[in-house]
């Protein structure tokens, strides 16, 4: 794994995201078979980066009375709030994510900081379907590297990681599984609050330079 990066596994049936997804937004079975319905509905035989953007869209529209965005905002209350000394901003609306089975990256390498002037921010990747290989994001594996590798999580997992430093994007999914996913970064308010190695998250980074 990544440096200093955390995998928080959560109960899915206190926090059913899936099911969620599953029965109010894009009303299938299985969510990480997302590809399967979508190509039946819109009668595509190869589905393309526009299909991600106009399903990844479905998933912003959501108002923020959602039962998704009530349990999003209760999830983090009660999963990262509490290694953080309940002390925290974060992102209120999340950057949805959805990379369809058999279609080309979604995302080009990039680190966080580059674009948002920002170096206190830790990043989430919440995954709703188990997500590896081609189907998830991909990380550099150090500071320093130049090779990047899968981050693999299933389904009841986040991981916390420094995706303000640390480049990291998408590949193309060559795998049978769609990936449903939320993103969204966050910064500590108070360190003496904050316990032990979730404070260690950023400190990998080079003494100095620019991510």
């Amino acid at each position: 794994m990544i440096p200093n990066a955390i995998t928080l596994n959560y109960d899915t049936r206190k926090y059913p995201f899936r099911k969620i997804l599953s029965e109010q937004v894009f009303r299938v079975p299985r969510i990480d078979k997302l590809h399967h319905y979508w190509a039946a509905q819109s009668g595509k035989k190869k589905l393309d980066y526009g299909d991600n953007l106009l399903l990844r869209k479905i998933m912003q529209r959501l108002p923020v009375t959602s039962d998704f965005y009530h349990l999003y905002h209760r999830w983090l209350e009660e999963i990262i709030g509490p290694r953080y000394g309940n002390k925290i901003s974060y992102t209120m609306h999340p950057k949805m994510r959805v990379h369809l089975s058999g279609t080309p990256s979604v995302s080009d390498f990039h680190n966080d900081a580059s674009v948002t002037g920002r170096d206190d921010q830790i990043n989430v990747y919440l995954p709703f379907t188990d997500v590896f290989d081609g189907s998830t994001l991909w990380c550099q594996k150090d500071y320093e590297s130049t090779e990047s590798i899968p981050l693999n999580l299933k389904y009841g997992q986040a991981l916390i990681w420094d995706g303000g430093y640390l480049s990291h994007g998408t590949k193309e999914n060559n795998t049978d599984v769609t990936r449903v996913s939320c993103d969204f970064r966050f910064a500590y308010l108070d360190e003496s609050r904050v316990k032990g190695k979730y404070r260690n998250v950023l400190a990998g980074r080079p003494l100095a330079g620019q991510p």
